[in-house]
């Protein structure tokens, strides 16, 4: 390996927003390497830098468009969200036909293609699904490479998606710090950390490296963590002491199912994919669960800790420096 990548034009949609769009044209540009293009609807506001090409197609992304827009790229990179889903496989369609050499699709999380995972979750069926399709594209000329990336960690302790609630809100008495934690089973089950910076690297690493992955999902593992050593990591750096409570995981599975047949919430989508990270039967943790490739094992990347993205996190979290409103 090393051989110079054939990758030079990338076009990334789904680049608006500041979650993993963000972070992958920012990891682009920063690099240097690649003509970056982003593509985005004719309605769209948003703006990006000025080293940056922007194309953009009718909101309904007729293939005609599409193909026009995306002439001329070696790499489409897709960071769509869930209900955008459909128009990926219209992405794949133009990308093929306008010569694209390598499709990128909107992974960006777990096994999808195991089919535990799948039952589990429509986000991972859904994805599953397209990577069924993609295999049905293969060529000489095309391929794709998947990366399930796992658990953003600091997008996490953000949102609270796994369960640890570590923002002390201001309306509680001196008593208390007002951070919480509700544990899956015993809390033990160690999965995969990464974040959202850590991802844009590693897309760029596999672009530098285009015979790394070819036809296949890549997994990131820089280390796994289960909720109990966060919350512990969390503790030491905060000096407090969290309250704990224990989730019922098959009436927040069982609902949270039911919910989406008969509603299509997103917020109990969501709710399917903390389950698929926080129990052990979906095998979030990649390397100590067998799952392969794994990234870290082929080119070198970045180091992560569980100490250093916590201390990260607490440094641009307001409420862990703001002081307590008192009762």
């Amino acid at each position: 390996m090393g051989s110079a990548s054939p990758f030079k034009n990338v076009l990334l949609f789904g680049a608006g927003g500041d979650r993993i769009g963000y972070h992958v044209l920012n990891a682009l540009t920063k690099d240097g390497s690649f003509n970056v293009t982003v593509l985005a609807r004719d309605s769209s506001s948003s703006t990006y830098p000025p080293t940056v090409q922007l194309r953009k197609v009718s909101d309904d992304f007729p293939h005609d468009e599409l193909v026009r827009a995306l002439r001329g790229q070696d790499v489409v990179v897709s960071t769509i969200g869930l209900l955008a889903q459909a128009n990926e496989y219209k992405l794949v369609d133009a990308a093929v036909e306008a010569g694209v050499k390598r499709f990128i699709p909107s992974e960006w999380g777990m096994d999808n293609s195991d089919i535990n995972n799948q039952e589990l979750c429509p986000v991972f069926k859904g994805k599953g699904e397209m990577e069924r399709y993609l295999r049905s594209k293969e060529s000489e000329d095309f391929s794709w490479t998947a990366l399930a990336t796992s658990i953003w960690l600091e997008w996490a302790l953000e949102t609270t998606f796994l369960g640890i609630d570590a923002k002390a809100p201001y309306n509680v008495g001196v008593s208390g710090n007002g951070r919480k934690v509700d544990y899956w089973r015993d809390g033990t089950h160690a999965f995969s950390c990464t974040t959202l910076e850590y991802c844009g690297a590693a897309l760029v690493a596999l672009l530098k490296h285009p015979e790394v992955g070819i036809n296949q999902r890549v997994f990131l593992s820089p280390f796994e963590a289960s909720q109990r050593e966060i919350i512990a990591e969390l503790e030491s750096q905060l000096n407090v002491e969290f309250a704990t409570a224990h989730a019922d995981d098959k009436k927040i599975v069982q609902g949270a199912q039911t919910d989406w047949k008969q509603t299509k919430n997103v917020f109990s989508a969501y709710q399917l994919v903390s389950a698929g990270i926080l129990l052990p039967e979906y095998k979030s943790g990649f390397e100590s669960s067998g799952k392969a490739p794994i990234l870290e094992h082929l080119l070198e990347m970045p180091k992560l800790t569980l100490k250093g993205i916590v201390a990260e996190w607490i440094a641009a979290d307001k409420s862990s420096s703001e002081p307590m409103a008192t009762a």
